[in-house]
C-alpha cells in the first residue's frame, strides 16, 4: 500500500532531522493525521519539510484530506515559488490553515491553489498576512548586479501576475501598494479572495 510506504518515509525525514524525542513523537502524530505544520522561514530547506511531505501525500491511497498549518515569516522568493506550483496543481484535498500569520513570502503560498478545486483556505478571526515586494540584495561587479536586477525584475513582474490571477486584488491596487507593508486582516484577506474561510465566523471549523 502506497499510504504505508509514505509514512514510513515522513518518518525516516523527521528522524533525519535528529528532533529529540518528544518533538519526533509530536511530528509523528501529526503525520499520522495527514497533518503539516510549516512554521519557519522559507529556505531551501522546504524541500525536506513541507514539498517531500505534500508530494508523498499526494501519491498515497488515502482519500483523507491533507492539512497543511502555515505560519511563516516570508524567506526565499525562489523556493517559495516551487511550493505554489505544487498547491496549484495538489491532486488531493488540502486544507490550509493560517493560524497567526502568513507574511512576504507566506503571502504568496497562501494564495496558492485559487483555481484548484481541491484546495481551501482557513484563517482565524485574528490571523493578519503581509504582501510587499521583494528586495534583491544586489552586489557584486557592475555587469553582474545588472543581470541579477534583470532577473528580479522579471521575477517581480510575475509575481505581480501571479497575484492578479490568484486573487481579486485589481492592478491599481497592487501598484499602489505594494511598494509599502500591505497588511490584511482576516476580513480583508478574505474580501481579496486570499483566504476562503474565517474559522469561527464563516464555519464553525475546517471541513
Amino acid at each position: 500500500m502506497r499510504t504505508n510506504e509514505g509514512l514510513d518515509f515522513l518518518q525516516d525525514v523527521i528522524s533525519y532531522s535528529q528532533l529529540d524525542i518528544q518533538t519526533y513523537q509530536y511530528f509523528h502524530n501529526l503525520l499520522q493525521r495527514r497533518t503539516i505544520v510549516f512554521n519557519e522561514e522559507v529556505d531551501t530547506d522546504i524541500v525536506e519539510s513541507l514539498i517531500m511531505p505534500l508530494l508523498e501525500f499526494e501519491k498515497d491511497d488515502s482519500e483523507e484530506p491533507v492539512t497543511l498549518i502555515l505560519a511563516t515569516p516570508g524567506g526565499s522568493t525562489l523556493a517559495g515559488l516551487s511550493i505554489c506550483n505544487i498547491i496549484d496543481n495538489y491532486k488531493k484535498k488540502l486544507n490550509i490553515i493560517v493560524p497567526n500569520y502568513a507574511l512576504s513570502m507566506g503571502f504568496y503560498i497562501t494564495i496558492a491553489g485559487r483555481d484548484n478545486p481541491n484546495v481551501k483556505k482557513y484563517a482565524y478571526p485574528y490571523t493578519f498576512f503581509l504582501l510587499h515586494a521583494g528586495e534583491t540584495g544586489a552586489s557584486g561587479e557592475s555587469g553582474s548586479v545588472k543581470d541579477l536586477i534583470l532577473f528580479y525584475d522579471h521575477i517581480d513582474e510575475m509575481i505581480q501576475d501571479y497575484v492578479l490571477s490568484h486573487t481579486s486584488i485589481t492592478k491599481e491596487d497592487y501598484l499602489t501598494h505594494i511598494r509599502k507593508q500591505w497588511y490584511f486582516t482576516a476580513e480583508e484577506a478574505k474580501n481579496a479572495g486570499i483566504i476562503d474561510y474565517i474559522i469561527g465566523k464563516d464555519v464553525p471549523e475546517v471541513v
